[in-house]
């Protein structure tokens, strides 16, 4: 009987153990890799798939040091010359001719602009300018330029997914356009598409000029530094020259403008701007240099998702970095 009993025993353990053990080994399938950061993605990118921005593609905006001795200077990218238009030769006249020297800023509206440029100063504009159609908010050349990258991207990304074991999403798996645009990346900026039209979308940190009463769509002496998460509104209806890649915080933390709309009430508040040089204009040895992740890059999409991946095409910032000068 004790012989008996005990091959039970063994038997019974044996049936508790075994389930056990297949919970085990079916817990060891499904076990996912921990998920990478976004710092962690962009440390694998691959290096051809960072690509320099030209020097003269850079303006430096430069405000005087604050209380405590610090510089304040503002990186800008602004669009390449044969992706934009009027606007954008404009503000490449003014910063050449060191038109903004000595201007202000004189709006700082919470969560929406940084306003700068020749109002209310009065200053004459240089005689050069091109006069600025509403069309210049338009560009046929990023739409191309758009469904080129996106084109290779999705293609990247098929093979990506096919042949090295990757399970990467789409781009508009991953975000939503609720502001009825068709939209990717071309060049490392954001782009979308209305009636066939095709625009650079206006994020945070967007450099957009006032517009006055259509046709006049200003000659882009006065500039807003969007500021704000909430800007798609500003899409196609105040233009988009440029962005700030770097220094952001510098026209974000400053006083709010106390009148209606973030203005300063009073002359005296007004914040004047040292300097607005080309990059280009600077000793080589001192001009700034940044890359950016391409937009055909599979690494792209795996960062927007290593965010949480979930909002518009403004959520998550193309990836650029600063690299040391030459």
């Amino acid at each position: 009987m004790r012989i008996r009993d005990s091959l039970w025993a063994i038997l019974a353990l044996s049936l508790i153990a075994q389930p056990a053990l297949a919970q085990d080994e079916d817990y060891e399938e499904i076990e996912e890799k921990p998920a990478l950061t976004p710092e962690q993605v962009l440390n694998a990118a691959p290096a051809d798939h960072w690509l320099p921005i030209p020097v003269s593609d850079l303006m430096i905006f430069t405000l005087p040091e604050n209380a405590e001795g610090n510089k304040r200077q503002t990186v800008i990218q602004l669009i390449p010359t044969e992706l934009s238009g009027a606007h954008v030769r404009n503000v490449r006249k003014f910063a050449a001719q060191r038109w903004w020297d000595g201007t202000k800023i004189y709006r700082v509206a919470k969560n929406f602009v940084t306003q700068f440029g020749g109002n209310p100063d009065n200053k004459q504009v240089p005689k050069n300018l091109e006069t600025v159609p509403e069309s210049d908010y338009f560009n046929s050349a990023l739409g191309a330029k758009r469904d080129t990258d996106r084109a290779a991207l999705d293609a990247a990304v098929a093979y990506s997914n096919e042949y090295q074991g990757t399970d990467i999403r789409p781009l508009m798996k991953m975000i939503y356009e609720s502001y009825g645009a068709k939209v990717g990346f071309g060049a490392g900026w954001p782009i979308g598409t209305k009636n066939g039209k095709a625009f650079p979308i206006t994020c945070r940190g967007a450099l957009s000029p006032a517009h006055y009463d259509p046709p006049d769509a200003g000659t882009g002496a006065e500039i807003s530094i969007v500021t704000g998460e909430a800007a798609r509104s500003l899409d196609t209806t105040f233009g988009m020259v440029g962005r700030v890649i770097d220094g952001l915080e510098h026209v974000t933390n400053l006083p709010l403008g106390t009148a209606a709309g973030g203005f300063y009430a009073d002359k005296s508040e007004h914040i004047m701007i040292t300097s607005v040089r080309l990059a280009s204009e600077l000793p080589v040895a001192e001009q700034p240099r940044y890359e950016y992740l391409a937009s055909y890059s599979p690494s792209l999409l795996q960062y927007i998702k290593a965010h949480g991946g979930y909002g518009n095409i403004c959520t998550v910032p193309v990836p650029i970095r600063r690299m040391k000068p030459l």
